[in-house]
C-alpha cells in the first residue's frame, strides 16, 4: 500500500512539474521543487544552518553516503537536501524531445526511458536558450521562497549528465554556486587518456565555482580537459573508503567465493580500433572455474551480477552455484573469502575489505593487459590453472581477515584516496 501511495505521489509531483513546463509557470515549478526536496533522517539537525546545499541525487552509487559520512563527522556541515533527478530530466526532455514523455506517460513515475543521450550543446540553440530561460526563472523564484539570508547551492555528482547543464548555467545566471563532487574514479590509464583526447564535456566546467575529487590521477584529468579547473579543484579522497575498510580482526575458515560480474568493455576505450576487443572469453573461462569447483565439498560459490549491463554468458551455471543480480554487493563482499572480480569499483572495495582477491585475465588478445585498472600485479591471474590451485590451496585454511598486503593498499589509495580522510577537507568544501 506504502509503494502504492509513493508511486502516485511521484506521478502527481511529475504531472504538475509537467504542466508547468507546459503552461510556463516558473514560479509554481519552484514551489514544488522546494516541496518535493527532501532530507533522510542522517541529514536531519536541530540547529539550522543558513546555508542550504540540493544534491543532484543517485540513489545508487554512494554519493549520498558521502555527504552521510561527512555530515556525522562534524557539525558545521550545512544544511543538505535532495532533488530527484528525475525533475530535471522532464524538464530537459519537455524542451528537447517531448515523444519521449508523452508517449508513455508512466514515465512521470518511472522516467527510465529519459536517458542522458542528448548532447545538450549540440541542440539547436533556440531550444537550448528556452530550457536556460525557463530553468533560470525557476532558480529565481526559488530563491525567493527562502528567507534573504539563506545562501542556496547546488552539487552535482558528475559532470557529464547533459539532462542537468541549462540547471547548471540557470544556478550561474542567479547567483547560486555549483559545486561539483565528482564521484569519478575508476578509470583504466588509456580510457583516462581517451577521455581527455575526446574531451566533449569541455565547456560545462565553467559553470562549476569549486571541484571535488577522490583521487590525484582524476584531479590531473579533469585540469587537462580544462585547464580553469586547476585553480578551483581539490583532492578530498573518498568518505566511504572506511566504509569498505574492515578494521576488526577475525580468524576464519576459507570457503567462501564470490564472482564479481563485470561489464564486457569497462577500461577499453570506445573507438574504431576497439570495437572487437571485450572481457567477455575471461568471463567464461571463470565460469568454467566455477563449475568445476562447484563440485568439491565446503565450497559455497555466489555470482553477483551488478545488472543488465553485466555480460552474461550463455555457458549453463551448475545448479550448486547461487547467483544474485541487482543491489549492493557490499553483503556479498563481507561475507566472502575469495573475491574474483574485474575492472570495477566493486574488485576494489574488495581489496579495501582485506580479502583474498583475484583478476583474470585469461585473453589471447595480450594487448587487452593494458586496459586493466592499476592492480597489485600479483592479484592478476593469466593462468586459470594457477587460479584454481591457489583457490584450493586456500580452502578449508584458517587466516585472520582482514589480510594485510602493502601493495593492494597503494591499489586502493590511487583509486579512493587515503584512508586517513580529513573530513574538514570535505566540510570546507561544502562550506566555500
Amino acid at each position: 500500500m506504502k509503494k502504492i501511495i509513493y508511486n502516485f505521489y511521484l506521478f502527481l509531483l511529475h504531472l504538475l512539474v509537467l504542466l508547468c513546463c507546459i503552461f510556463n509557470l516558473t514560479k509554481l515549478c519552484s514551489i514544488l521543487i522546494k516541496i518535493s526536496l527532501f532530507q533522510p533522517k542522517p541529514f536531519r539537525r536541530k540547529i539550522k544552518s543558513k546555508k542550504i546545499i540540493i544534491v543532484l541525487d543517485r540513489v545508487t552509487g554512494g554519493g549520498r553516503r558521502d555527504f552521510e559520512i561527512v555530515s556525522k563527522g562534524s557539525n558545521k556541515i550545512p544544511q543538505i537536501f535532495f532533488i530527484r533527478r528525475t525533475i530535471v530530466k522532464l524538464i530537459f526532455y519537455y524542451f528537447v524531445d517531448r515523444s519521449k514523455i508523452f508517449g508513455n506517460l508512466l514515465s512521470l513515475v518511472n522516467p527510465k526511458g529519459l536517458n542522458n543521450k542528448p548532447k545538450y550543446f549540440k541542440l539547436n540553440k533556440k531550444i537550448r536558450d528556452k530550457l536556460v530561460i525557463f530553468w533560470t526563472n525557476v532558480i529565481k523564484n526559488l530563491k525567493k521562497n527562502y528567507a534573504d539570508d539563506t545562501e542556496l547551492n547546488v552539487v552535482a555528482l558528475a559532470y557529464y549528465y547533459n539532462t542537468e547543464f541549462a540547471l547548471y548555467i540557470a544556478c550561474k545566471n542567479n547567483d547560486v554556486p555549483v559545486k561539483l563532487w565528482n564521484k569519478e574514479c575508476f578509470m583504466s590509464d588509456p580510457h583516462v587518456k581517451y577521455r581527455i583526447k575526446l574531451n566533449e564535456y569541455k565547456k560545462v566546467f565553467q559553470y562549476f565555482d569549486r571541484i571535488s575529487v577522490y583521487n590525484k590521477f582524476m584531479k590531473k584529468m579533469l585540469i587537462s580537459m580544462n585547464h580553469s579547473n586547476k585553480y578551483k579543484i581539490s583532492v578530498n579522497g573518498c568518505p566511504r573508503i572506511n566504509d569498505f575498510i574492515d578494521k576488526k580482526k577475525k580468524l576464519k575458515k576459507i570457503n567462501n567465493i564470490l564472482f564479481l560480474t563485470f561489464n564486457s568493455i569497462t577500461g577499453i576505450p570506445q573507438t574504431k580500433e576497439n570495437k572487437n576487443l571485450n572481457w567477455n572469453l575471461s568471463f567464461s573461462k571463470v565460469i568454467n572455474i566455477l563449475n568445476y569447483l562447484s563440485d568439491f565439498k565446503g565450497l559455497n560459490i555466489i555470482i553477483k551480477r551488478k545488472n543488465h549491463n553485466s555480460f552474461k554468458t550463455s555457458q549453463k551455471i551448475s545448479n550448486n552455484i547461487r547467483v544474485f543480480e541487482g543491489g549492493s554487493a557490499e553483503k556479498f563482499i563481507n561475507q566472502a573469502d575469495i573475491i574474483i572480480g574485474h575492472n570495477s569499483g566493486s574488485t576494489i572495495e574488495s581489496i579495501a575489505n582485506g580479502k583474498y582477491v583475484m583478476v583474470p585475465f585469461f585473453e589471447k588478445k595480450l594487448r587487452l593487459k593494458k586496459y586493466l585498472y592499476r592492480f597489485n600485479k600479483n592479484l592478476i591471474y593469466v593462468s586459470e590453472q594457477k587460479m584454481i590451485k591457489d583457490i584450493i590451496k586456500l580452502t578449508g585454511k584458517k587466516v585472520v581477515f582482514p589480510i594485510k598486503v602493502e601493495n593492494n593498499k597503494k591499489t586502493v589509495e590511487y583509486f579512493l584516496g587515503n584512508s586517513n580522510l580529513n573530513i574538514e577537507k570535505c566540510v570546507n568544501f561544502l562550506n566555500k
